[in-house]
């Protein structure tokens, strides 16, 4: 028979204690298993206990992986338990083994011990050795997984720093023992090589002028010698590969590849450079030109960043940017990216604000479109802006143009938001013609989905919500969110509910899409902010330690003045910002990453918690934890259904979790309907659970005193 030792019942909130150590221990004499646990307690090390002396039962659970380590109290008659421990495998370093004998250990007792993989075998009765060595094995694994922990944040930084190299305008590459092992676009464009094989066979030696080459000679072992980072500069004459001259600056230090010691270069050519120290940084000046841009955007909104006259943002991206650099050389070819900026003015005369955003990407604002103009428009575009003919290569080149636009009404995102949306959906009209048009057939975010299409209905949910408004006929439920881990806090999520006409209480599905389209959502929320910090206020001074979880629609965080709203109320009322977390839905943070931005940092100067709701919905998930200061992730109640039986998405729940704890943050997990879904929650590492199987959602708090 198996026993689950401390574990937490379902409903109760758990008091602080240190982290726990999960322990496998096989034997049948559960007084001595309880005994032990105890003992560890009162050493000082908390552990979490499984008392099984199932065989069949064993592989199981090490599969699983869910133990720190294992204990064995050893007789003669448990042979199939012997079987099993000896099977289990690739998991002998994963989970120390720890046997205790039955009677003092014989020399033959110490060789099946080592054989079994034993990291210890002690006899009968000895409890402080015993103690002493789970100590031990403990501070073992700690450091085993800490080394294992810093070695996927060094492979995570080294991914992202060969990312960083592949997109970066400097020319960089890789050398070891003078061979290149690797070298970005930007380093090939520059020495005119069309791909990384054809120059990982030359030297970088044969690419220097011969009357240079032991100037670099030295320079490079100097930098391989050095012990410092910093890199060592000469200047010297490069020949590219149809044998032009170029003279560059060449930088080089330390670096390491793929885990192999090598020199990391930078060329940059001396031209470029002296234009620099002159001001005219072609860089500096596309960053100069994308911050106007954002401030012509801004200008044409009011007050709470609403938008009086309805406009479009275009971004206009040239197709194969590379292609034509490679094959007109990169003089020549900026020459003819530069030329295109006046062709597209002549074809968009009606555009405002034209700008070059990037190195193949040109932006401009039109006023007063509605969707069909706005597309009319880009047709235009694709089909009359076309680089000079004259200056193609006997047709290799096909010069045109990707284009996707944003119409902006109603309440605006941030300006660098409104720019985001049109080049993505410039990207989607590159990559499936034929399914987007480059427009708001491809909505960027929840709202603009649920804004699209009105609803029969909707204007009779409209009337019932402004009079609910004035009414007191909105009513919040709170239910419990609990933690796996001994938080002593007592979390609750706040939801919304409308009394109907009969006094049932709806759901926020039966009206809250009425609400965005009618454009009432904001004030729903805003009257769920000062009611829950109302409640919150009392519950405090009755000396309960609560947190409530509250969301926040799109249009409601948009709005500048959210923020103020949630001063004033959290002023009024004396209630400290870190007794709130406020919820953003995953898919309408991806899509406003800026704005939110701006409001996040403000949340966190008065000490809100900021959480990701329906977080793993998307694949940016990790890009919005490197992006925002996020303390929680409120995964969707998809992972919890039917989470004993689907290995894919345990696996899939692990990984998230993984994720949350390598950026700091805790994971909440909703939607929990039964029992078999909490040990695998607990096992994966979930910092904390929400569903009805544990409570439903109650217009009272029901708070243990």
């Amino acid at each position: 028979m198996d026993r689950n030792l401390e574990d937490p019942a379902p409903g109760r909130i758990m008091s602080a204690q240190p982290p726990l150590m999960a322990m496998l221990l096989l034997t049948t004499d559960t007084a001595a298993a309880e005994h032990l646990v105890e003992r560890l307690r009162a050493a000082g090390l908390a552990a979490r206990a499984l008392v099984t002396a199932r065989a069949d039962r064993l592989n199981d659970l090490l599969a699983r992986r869910a133990f720190d380590m294992i204990l064995w109290w050893r007789h003669d008659d448990d042979r199939d338990l012997a079987e099993a421990i000896r099977q289990r495998g690739e998991h002998v370093a994963e989970m120390p083994l720890i046997i205790i004998a039955a009677d003092t250990p014989d020399p033959e007792q110490v060789l099946e011990a080592q054989q079994f993989g034993a990291r210890g075998l002690l006899a009968p009765g000895d409890e402080e050795q015993l103690l002493w060595t789970i100590r031990r094995e403990a501070g073992d694994i700690r450091q085993r997984r800490r080394h294992r922990e810093l070695m996927a944040r060094l492979k995570q930084c080294e991914r992202r720093a060969r990312e960083l190299v592949d997109h970066t305008g400097a020319a960089i590459a890789f050398v070891q023992q003078g061979l290149h092992l690797y070298a970005n676009s930007t380093y090939l464009t520059l020495l005119g090589y069309p791909n990384l094989d054809e120059i990982q066979a030359i030297a970088l030696l044969d690419l220097v002028d011969p009357n240079q080459r032991d100037g670099v000679r030295d320079l490079l072992q100097s930098a391989e010698r050095t012990a410092q980072t910093e890199p060592v500069e000469i200047t010297t004459r490069l020949r590219s590969s149809r044998g032009k001259g170029l003279e560059v600056r060449l930088s080089a230090a330390p670096a390491v590849l793929d885990d192999e010691p090598c020199l990391r270069l930078i060329l940059d050519p001396v031209r470029q450079s002296e234009a620099r120290a002159k001001g005219g940084d072609m860089a500096s000046d596309i960053a100069a030109a994308r911050t106007a841009f954002f401030d012509e955007i801004e200008s044409r909104l009011g007050p709470d960043r609403a938008v009086p006259l309805p406009f479009a943002v275009f971004f206009v991206r040239l197709r194969r940017h590379s292609e034509l650099l490679r094959d007109l050389g990169l003089t020549h070819g900026l020459d003819i990216v530069d030329g295109f900026g006046p062709v597209l003015a002549s074809v968009a005369v009606q555009a405002h604000a034209l700008t070059r955003i990037s190195d193949d990407g040109f932006a401009m604002i039109v006023d007063g479109l509605d969707e069909k103009e706005a597309e009319a428009l880009a047709e235009h575009i694709r089909e009359h802006a076309r680089l000079p003919q004259r200056l193609a290569t006997n047709g290799r080149i096909a010069p045109d143009c990707d284009i996707g636009y944003y119409l902006v009404k109603g309440r605006a995102a941030a300006a660098q938001d409104i720019l985001n949306a049109a080049h993505r959906l410039c990207v989607y009209s590159a990559a499936a013609p034929g399914d987007c048009a480059g427009g708001m057939q491809t909505p960027t975010s929840l709202a603009a989905r649920t804004k699209q299409t009105a609803v029969e209905g909707d204007t009779e949910v409209a009337d019932k919500i402004a009079t609910a408004l004035g009414s007191q006929q909105f009513k919040l439920v709170y239910q419990p969110i609990i933690s796996l881990m001994g938080d002593n806090q007592e979390n609750y999520s706040v939801l919304v509910r409308l009394l109907d006409n009969d006094g049932e209480l709806l759901e926020a599905k039966d009206f809250i899409g009425a609400a965005i389209r009618q454009g009432l959502i904001e004030e729903i929320d805003k009257w769920a902010i000062r009611d829950a910090i109302r409640v919150l206020a009392e519950q405090r001074r009755a000396g309960h330690n609560l947190r409530f979880f509250i969301n926040l629609a799109e249009d409601t965080f948009r709005n500048p003045s959210i923020i103020l709203h949630i001063c004033d109320c959290l002023r009024e009322l004396d209630v400290r910002g870190n007794w709130l977390a406020f919820q953003f839905q995953e898919e309408l943070v991806a899509e406003n990453l800026a704005s939110l931005g701006k409001l996040i940092d403000a949340l966190k100067q008065i000490k809100c918690r900021v959480a990701i709701n329906r977080f793993g919905a998307t694949n940016r998930s990790e890009m919005i934890l490197q992006a925002l200061p996020v303390d929680f992730v409120v995964l969707m109640p998809d992972f919890a259904r039917a989470l004993a039986e689907d290995p894919v998405k345990q696996q899939r729940l692990m990984t998230i979790a993984n994720l949350a704890r390598e950026f700091n943050v805790k994971s909440v997990v909703t939607g929990v309907e039964d029992a078999r879904a909490l040990t695998v929650l607990w096992t994966a590492g979930v910092d904390y659970v929400q569903g009805n199987f544990l409570q439903r959602p109650s217009p009272t708090l029901d708070i243990q005193p």
